[in-house]
């Protein structure tokens, strides 16, 4: 069952045996939003990396709202028009918060702030494509009653400790890390798994 953490509680719940877990706490979604820009110039950063914002005492406040940011047209040229970039901006819950229902104010705040990570760039003039607010980006790392599993992954045939039936096997990034790497991991752990049983 390739899914998220919540869809998989409920269909087990369904399951014979497993009723009880329709009535416990659901793993929890961390939510986040995402800001896209188009740039007429070449962008700042010339690696395909994320960058991450370092500044863990002022993070997600409200003059510094940008988590991360990254290129994806210096990753694939594809993802922009010819002679443009596409820049994507990660502001997590706290910040996303702090500007409810106040998007042109969150668009300038995360200008304000990737101009001082970038102050060669014309990030004034970027220009805003849209925004995303998306509540079940990924499980939360370590809270809720399914904290990440960084010694590779969670044993698939399992969901809480409680053993699946026969040839039942469990994959997504909330059997391991909340990354897409968690996710791929948990994905080659369920492959293995099945191929095991099939023998």
């Amino acid at each position: 069952l390739a899914t998220d953490s919540k869809v998989a509680q409920h269909f087990i719940s369904t399951l014979d045996g497993f009723e009880s877990l329709a009535d416990e706490e659901q793993p929890e979604q961390q939510k986040v939003g995402c800001l896209y820009y188009a740039l007429d110039e070449t962008p700042p950063v010339k690696d395909p990396i994320l960058i991450l914002n370092g500044d863990a005492a002022n993070r997600n406040s409200a003059t510094q709202p940008v988590n991360n940011v990254c290129f994806p047209s210096v990753v694939n040229p594809s993802y922009a028009p010819k002679g443009k970039h596409l820049c994507s901006v990660t502001c997590l819950k706290t910040a996303m918060e702090l500007y409810e229902g106040r998007p042109k104010e969150l668009d300038q705040a995360v200008r304000n702030q990737l101009q001082t990570w970038f102050p060669d760039a014309s990030v004034q003039d970027w220009k805003f494509l849209k925004s995303y607010w998306i509540p079940n980006a990924q499980p939360g790392q370590l809270q809720g009653p399914i904290p990440a599993n960084v010694y590779g992954g969670r044993d698939c045939t399992k969901y809480r400790d409680i053993p699946l039936p026969e040839k039942f096997v469990l994959c997504g990034d909330y059997m391991a890390t909340a990354t897409l790497n968690g996710a791929l991991e948990s994905g080659v752990n369920a492959g293995k798994t099945i191929v095991e049983q099939l023998q």
